[in-house]
């Protein structure tokens, strides 16, 4: 019976001692590990990313970016990029995408072959070093965005948001 009783005294200060402790503001010391756990967990569902580079695109160093994220792996997103029109309507129309990567200067173009395709990827228009008023305007017209040049963990953040819409949407 002492056991037991030393033991539950035992166990409800260490209870206590952690509460307290924790609420001095050590949780703040976990913000970057808190943040790196959502980025690798958000993406619940992988990706079927096709991405629209035309020659010469800026686009191009974004999907590197993305295809060298070791999260997007963990996640399983898989990215595949087209390099002209032709390649573009065969990918929609022969495989299964999910997001749909291009520059969100053709954006309005490249959504209505997305409508048009079996699987209907989100369109995830790209900006770079775009106004606020712009970049606004963009992800009223999409409901997503993103925006380069910027870290690979933001690539990663606006590619999680496109998935919540797909799924949310379909």
């Amino acid at each position: 019976m002492l056991n037991t009783l030393m033991s539950g005294i035992a166990l409800a200060s260490l209870v206590f001692t952690a509460a307290v402790a924790f609420a001095c503001g050590d949780k703040m010391v976990l913000l970057p590990a808190s943040a790196r756990y959502r980025q690798v967990t958000a993406g619940a569902h992988p990706a079927a990313i096709l991405a629209y580079v035309p020659q010469s695109s800026a686009l191009s160093d974004v999907v590197r970016d993305i295809e060298s994220q070791s999260a997007a792996k963990h996640v399983g997103h898989k990215v595949r990029a087209v390099v002209n029109s032709a390649q573009l309507e065969e990918a929609l129309q022969s495989e299964r995408y999910d997001v749909l990567l291009t520059e969100a200067v053709v954006a309005d173009d490249i959504q209505q072959r997305a409508r048009l395709s079996p699987s209907m990827p989100v369109v995830l228009p790209v900006v770079f070093k775009s106004t606020r008023a712009e970049a606004n305007a963009i992800e009223k017209s999409f409901h997503c965005l993103m925006k380069a040049p910027a870290s690979p963990n933001n690539y990663m953040t606006a590619i999680d948001e496109a998935m919540a819409l797909k799924v949310k949407t379909h």
